[in-house]
């Protein structure tokens, strides 16, 4: 039976009702996710922006927001607070208090500095705005780890399975010592749901057939390293993908894989392989994104993405209250 990982991240959420940040408070998506958050009693929704215009928007989708806190981070009375404190944490960077007073005008350094302070327990954002606006500032500001990576989870309609892919729209060309972090990030993320973790690390080429270009040298590299960091942890690589997912495939190209074909957490060697086969599946297939966690942040940060459904919208702002439960 497939395990339900929405449930299990509502079950976690209701532990401690946490307040997350919601950036773009006016997009449609942004307002429906969080008013069934707050129907369910999940999480406490502080909606960022214009309150006339939320409050406005709200009422013309007929939705429920009265619980939700909302307010326009243009006139916030602790702008000057939370500049001065980004100036002082990026001191070691040069930022000067001017540079951090322009910065903390922008939604997304407001928010990161917003949940860095402790005024909210995680932040979503980027329905509107590119990732790259939001993954910045919580970058500079809320990274706990050197590679900060993002784990999705993908239900496989078809094989009645979730998967778990990393990582999607991050790190561009990781080297081995990121990508073996990214599988620990991976795994670290996949036990939360009471999961065992089994990693591939996925390539082109399985155990050498692929010859020994340079390409391969990170992925068999990056298996080395995470073999000596959890030695006990189920993972195999290099691997191609088939061989990774299918039982079949598993049989002829590498028998004697721990993986038995029933990986459960796919590691791409690149950004350009993951995302463009992130993007062909939801597109030609009937597989959906569930969510994306990120890890390595010393706060939740929910990246939304400009074309999500609003149902993975709502899922992620609840990955952001699951994990603010699960430190």
């Amino acid at each position: 039976m497939k395990i339900n990982l929405v449930k299990i991240m509502e079950r976690i959420a209701k532990k401690r009702p946490v307040k997350i940040l919601v950036c773009e408070g006016h997009d449609e998506r942004m307002l429906k996710a969080s008013a069934e958050i707050l129907k369910k009693k999940l999480a406490k929704i502080i909606l960022s922006g214009e309150p006339r215009l939320i409050k406005e928007k709200a009422k013309k989708l007929k939705l429920n927001i009265n619980n939700a806190e909302i307010f326009d981070f243009k006139s916030s009375e602790i702008k000057n607070e939370l500049a001065e404190k980004l100036a002082e944490i990026r001191k070691h960077k040069g930022m000067t208090l001017e540079e951090a007073k322009k910065l903390i005008e922008d939604e997304n350094y407001f928010g990161c500095m917003y949940v860095y302070c402790g005024y909210a327990d995680g932040i979503a954002g980027s329905a509107i705005c590119p990732t790259a606006a939001l993954m910045r500032p919580a970058l500079q500001i809320l990274r706990k780890e050197k590679v900060v990576s993002e784990i999705s989870a993908i239900n496989d309609v078809k094989n009645k399975r979730i998967l778990f892919g990393t990582d999607f729209s991050l790190n561009i060309n990781p080297n081995a010592e990121e990508l073996a972090q990214i599988a620990l990030n991976a795994a670290k993320c996949v036990r939360r749901f009471g999961i065992k973790p089994k990693i591939a690390l996925l390539s082109f080429s399985t155990k050498g057939s692929g010859g020994d270009v340079p390409e391969l040298q990170p992925i068999r590299e990056a298996l080395k390293i995470v073999k000596e960091k959890e030695p006990n942890l189920i993972i195999d690589g290099e691997m191609q993908l088939d061989a990774a997912v299918n039982k079949f495939a598993m049989k002829k190209k590498c028998p004697d894989s721990p993986l038995k074909g029933e990986a459960n957490i796919l590691v791409f060697p690149n950004l350009m392989a993951s995302n463009i086969l992130a993007h062909a599946t939801l597109q030609f297939s009937d597989m959906t994104l569930e969510f994306a966690i990120l890890e390595g942040l010393i706060k939740p940060v929910g990246i939304v993405g400009r074309s999500t459904p609003v149902e993975a919208v709502r899922n992620i702002i609840l990955s952001c209250a699951m994990q603010a439960n699960s430190k």
